[in-house]
């Protein structure tokens, strides 16, 4: 290679970009930057940023920005209060010469966000150039949501197990106080069921003599399929947990409200002793570091090298 054409090759460094469906409660947000910090002690020496996939929750926080002082003081950092979409992040990656770019979902399971996610990282990989020099990316890669993902790369079970294992604190506190443990997971009318269905399978293969259960707050089972398997049970009390990232508006609005049509308000309702659990998964630092695995996996799978001296980043 002549000298003339290595002063036109562009500058080539590696970045994480966690992709977080978002929260507009500034008490979840912790539980992303929780993620980050796990993932930059895991992975150290990457540059490592975030972006939010949900459009409503952006927009709310756009919103939020044009009186920054009412959320600072709540304790809203400037990464959070100026989040930016999967483009907007990834174009100031690349405006700063990272160019080989992780995209890490930091959603539960395969659904609407991940699809999209998908959609957007494919049209990112297909630009071509005149001059492969002058390529936007040497690498662009879309990593696995936490429930894994289906086709022949990764078995999606393995997946699920390994998320599965961390719930063992849970299962031992619902066994101590002979309750029914019910988790309440976000879901979506056309994804989200064979994602948790696989999953709550998977926790009562592991723990047999419990009684676990795994609904949705849009699509099925709701709230009205798993009232009717507790039942079934014979237990009085009920621990209730949301199964999520953040602890954010479907934690609390959905979940944790005294509302008679709250999760919460509909096992009262029925007699039933409940107590709640409201701490997002992304607090939990095990169940963070399964994102910073997932990472590496897919860096490894994609021939990029990640776990390298701090500073030796390109």
């Amino acid at each position: 290679m002549d000298k003339h054409h290595k002063k036109r090759l562009q500058i080539n460094k590696k970045a994480i970009l966690l992709a977080h469906f978002g929260t507009t409660y500034p008490s979840a947000l912790s539980s992303l930057d929780n993620i980050k910090r796990r993932v930059m002690a895991d992975i150290p020496g990457i540059e490592t940023r975030i972006c939010f996939t949900s459009n409503m929750v952006r927009n709310t926080w756009t919103v939020r920005r044009r009186k920054p002082e009412k959320w600072i003081e709540q304790g809203v950092t400037d990464e959070f209060l100026n989040v930016q979409g999967l483009l907007g992040a990834i174009g100031n990656l690349h405006d700063g010469n990272y160019r080989t770019i992780i995209v890490q979902p930091t959603h539960m399971y395969h659904g609407e966000q991940y699809e999209d996610l998908k959609s957007y990282i494919r049209a990112l990989q297909s630009i071509r150039t005149v001059k492969r020099a002058w390529q936007p990316f040497e690498s662009i890669v879309l990593s696995r949501p936490a429930l894994g993902t289906w086709g022949i790369e990764h078995d999606y079970s393995r997946d699920i197990d390994e998320v599965v294992a961390l719930f063992g604190d849970d299962v031992e506190k619902a066994r101590e106080k002979d309750a029914a443990l019910v988790y309440v997971a976000h879901g979506n009318d056309f994804f989200s069921s064979s994602a948790f269905s696989e999953t709550c399978r998977a926790m009562r293969e592991r723990w047999p003599d419990a009684s676990i259960h795994i609904g949705v707050v849009e699509g099925r089972p709701g709230i009205e399929d798993i009232l009717a398997e507790v039942e079934a049970s014979h237990h009085g009390r009920v621990i209730l947990r949301p199964f999520m990232i953040t602890a954010g508006d479907h934690a609390h609005n959905d979940i944790a409200d005294d509302a008679p049509d709250s999760w919460q308000g509909a096992f009262e309702a029925r007699g039933y002793r409940v107590e709640t659990r409201m701490d997002g998964l992304g607090a939990d630092d095990r169940f963070a570091s399964i994102f910073a695995k997932r990472i590496l996996e897919t860096a490894s799978n994609s021939g990029i090298l990640l776990l390298q001296e701090i500073g030796d980043n390109h």
